[in-house]
């Protein structure tokens, strides 16, 4: 069935991103309002360049960009920024008609994406596309001494690399979006490790997972099945991060007693989302200006 969103006609022009244009993406990333940094410019010029699409006026100015990827039969809305000066005229809602274009045209039949709860003019946007909720997430500040006071896990657990024959049956264990783990996977700053018992014995259940970003301190996805299964991992990526850096952002998803113990102990919470998935919408032709 069609979909209809409205008039779309509008100055802009919509052109895949250069790997030259690093401070233009930087300037506009910081729009999203999130604590952690741009991605550093070698993951823009490797990687996120050739995925991100600027919609430039008349005059040339970047109004704003999306950055999209396909999981097979999903695609993925990364990023999605409009500048201030270009607000409230429908450059959202025009960027993700286009995304969902690409994504149809590319074999998808279902699009996500990851937005602020408090996000009161996206979330209207997005569900008006026939999105819906379906996780949350909550970004917590973890330091040294508050995963002390976590219980201990297991004995006998180890954190070890994430095989890619191991992505898609913890992507079902753990309900997350097919194709992105195996995704990050494959992109430069991220680290994927899982828990295993010590002597490569298997787990009739998974035991936890995570992707370590060191340039960003940011654990996510994190998954794990218990508090002491956390703690593990959590100390895991204290390790690598050495002991200069006393903060971990780790995004707990769905999880409430890990988010409601992190909380009581006292960890700051910078971000609540949700992830909204739907059937790829196809709109309705464009009207003429």
């Amino acid at each position: 069935m069609a979909v209809d969103v409205g008039s779309l006609t509008c100055p802009w022009v919509l052109r895949l991103g250069r790997p030259d244009e690093y401070a233009t993406f930087a300037r506009l990333f910081a729009e999203l309002g999130l604590e952690e940094p741009p991605p550093p410019e070698s993951m823009w010029v490797e990687d996120m360049a050739s995925r991100t699409f600027f919609a430039e006026g008349p005059d040339g100015a970047v109004a704003g960009y999306s950055t999209t990827d396909v999981l097979g039969a999903w695609g993925y809305v990364g990023q999605l920024v409009v500048a201030p000066f270009a607000r409230r005229q429908g450059l959202g809602r025009w960027l993700m008609r286009h995304a969902a274009q690409r994504f149809r045209t590319q074999g998808c039949q279902h699009w996500a994406l990851n937005v602020k709860r408090d996000n009161v003019a996206a979330l209207g946007l997005y569900t008006a596309m026939g999105m819906r909720r379906e996780r949350w997430g909550t970004n917590l500040k973890v330091t040294r001494a508050l995963l002390a006071r976590l219980p201990p896990g297991p004995s006998g657990l180890v954190v070890v690399p994430l095989e890619p024959s191991r992505c898609e049956p913890l992507t079902e264990t753990w309900r997350m979006l097919p194709g992105k783990l195996a995704r990050f996977g494959t992109q430069t700053g991220h680290r994927l490790l899982r828990l295993a018992h010590e002597g490569g014995g298997e787990s009739t259940s998974p035991l936890g997972l995570m992707d370590f970003r060191a340039g960003s301190r940011l654990l996510f996805p994190f998954f794990a099945a218990s508090l002491g299964h956390a703690r593990v991992l959590m100390e895991a990526a204290f390790s690598l991060l050495g002991e200069s850096q006393p903060v971990l952002n780790v995004v707990v998803t769905d999880d409430t007693t890990l988010e409601q113990r992190l909380r009581e102990l006292g960890a700051e919470v910078s971000l609540e989302t949700y992830e909204l998935r739907g059937a790829l919408p196809d709109f309705a032709p464009e009207r003429a200006p």
